[in-house]
């Protein structure tokens, strides 16, 4: 399959790639060398403190000239975000009925409790989990709402920066990855996207070294199971037996507990939930969803349903097929890893913006395997493109981002079979003649 990708991607036969090649290195080198003057680590350092200063000055200013509209509404009340549903769930976790979470009169009733009645366009969330995330949020429900609020963004945020520090442990990593859009979601609904980023980014971290403990980082995850769909995939084809069996012992176990803790009554509807959805997979037709995926950004252009479930159906198989040669083939891990994480955010077609945390994960990758074999012309550039565009959430552009992240991994992987990255000192990244 890579053979055929080089081939689209250079335009060169087999037999002629050396002449290609030449011909097109002179056209990209004065833009790898003004790359090189721009993305240093003082600058990435410079520029990422700048940005997450900005941040800071804008929900202060925004909180002050709001007197409000956060956690916190305007009135003094608490606000009616995304938390809300998951503290609501640690207070049913530690209660002896855990099962009637399910129930959405019951469910609903307790976030109004809590909130006030709802009011504007937004309904009461439905509860759309496996019993398995009561695990995480149980504790949340033994402390107030605004501490629990608090420590949720903070312990979740660490281990996401936790997860990018293990895959490259530079200090500008760790500034880069609270830049993203998505970042900013996350500490403004109280979501999950960190736990979903940081559990992924800690299994692949881990996977080369201690296989067993990356098994147990996929385990956690299937709170979130859509985003785990591929990775067993990789794990077989890859014949990576030890973090494949930790996978399936931790899903396991974590499966059995909840049983054990919750109630088996809370299986059924969650189940259930997965398949009662309308046409813009919302378990409530008053909440239109922002779906981050293809089959998302067809039903937001208007597209029928079976043109945009087909389009997005060619399209997983199309990077499953990616994934499965990619894992198979003994190509560098980092690119490896990077395929997978931008593969996992594509394939579902029920992604959302505070979840694109991941493709954080698969950009520190990529940045890993630059460092140590030389960055391409363009590709800084590129990743920086991606960056800002992901900056308009309201609109569903994330899979062009995907599409744009898995060229970048998959042009490198071609750069590397034809012996074209060279190891590269910090601040002067070489790349050999003939650059793709």
């Amino acid at each position: 399959m890579f053979d055929a990708l080089e081939n689209l991607l250079t335009g060169a036969e087999p037999g002629r790639k050396s002449q290609h090649f030449s011909g097109i290195a002179s056209g990209w080198g004065r833009l790898l060398e003004i790359e090189d003057r721009i993305f240093t680590a003082q600058h990435v350092r410079f520029c990422g403190s700048g940005l997450v200063m900005a941040y800071a000055v804008a929900v202060l200013l925004a909180w002050g000239l709001n007197r409000g509209e956060w956690v916190i509404s305007q009135d003094g009340s608490l606000s009616d975000i995304d938390f809300c549903w998951i503290w609501v769930s640690g207070k049913f976790a530690a209660s002896s009925n855990p099962a009637s979470i399910y129930d959405y009169a019951v469910f609903s009733a307790a976030q109004a409790s809590l909130v006030g009645p709802h009011t504007g366009n937004i309904p009461p969330y439905h509860f759309l989990y496996p019993p398995t995330l009561l695990f995480f949020t149980y504790p949340l429900g033994l402390i107030s709402y605004l501490t629990a609020f608090s420590a949720w963004v903070v312990a979740t945020l660490l281990l996401y920066q936790a997860a990018v520090y293990a895959t490259i442990s530079r200090p500008a990593a760790l500034i880069t990855a609270v830049t993203p859009a998505a970042v900013v979601k996350n500490i403004q609904l109280g979501q999950n996207g960190f736990l979903t980023a940081a559990l992924i980014g800690c299994s692949l971290a881990f996977m080369e070294r201690r296989p067993w403990i990356s098994g147990i980082f996929l385990g956690l995850l299937t709170y979130k199971p859509q985003y785990g769909v591929l990775f067993p995939l990789a794990l077989l084809v890859s014949r990576n037996w030890r973090a494949f069996g930790s996978a399936v012992a931790t899903s396991m176990i974590l499966g059995v507990a909840a049983v054990i803790a919750f109630g088996y009554q809370g299986w059924p509807p969650f189940i259930h939930s997965l398949l009662d959805r309308d046409a813009g997979l919302s378990p409530d037709a008053e909440v239109e969803l922002k779906l981050q995926s293809v089959y998302g950004l067809l039903h937001w252009a208007g597209v029928s349903a079976w043109i945009s479930w087909t389009a997005h159906l060619t399209v997983a198989a199309i990077v499953v097929a990616t994934v499965c040669a990619a894992w198979t083939k003994p190509i560098p891990y980092p690119l490896k890893a990077a395929i997978l994480c931008i593969a996992s955010v594509t394939v579902t077609p029920y992604v959302l913006a505070y979840d694109l945390c991941i493709l954080s994960i698969a950009v520190a990758f990529l940045v890993r395997d630059g460092l140590s074999r030389g960055f391409l012309p363009g590709e800084r550039t590129g990743l920086v493109i991606c960056f800002a565009g992901l900056f308009p959430v309201a609109t569903p552009i994330a899979p062009m981002i995907c599409a744009v992240m898995l060229f970048l991994s998959v042009r490198r992987i071609v750069a590397w079979r034809y012996g074209l990255l060279s190891p590269s000192r910090e601040g002067s990244t070489l790349v050999a003649v003939g650059k793709l």
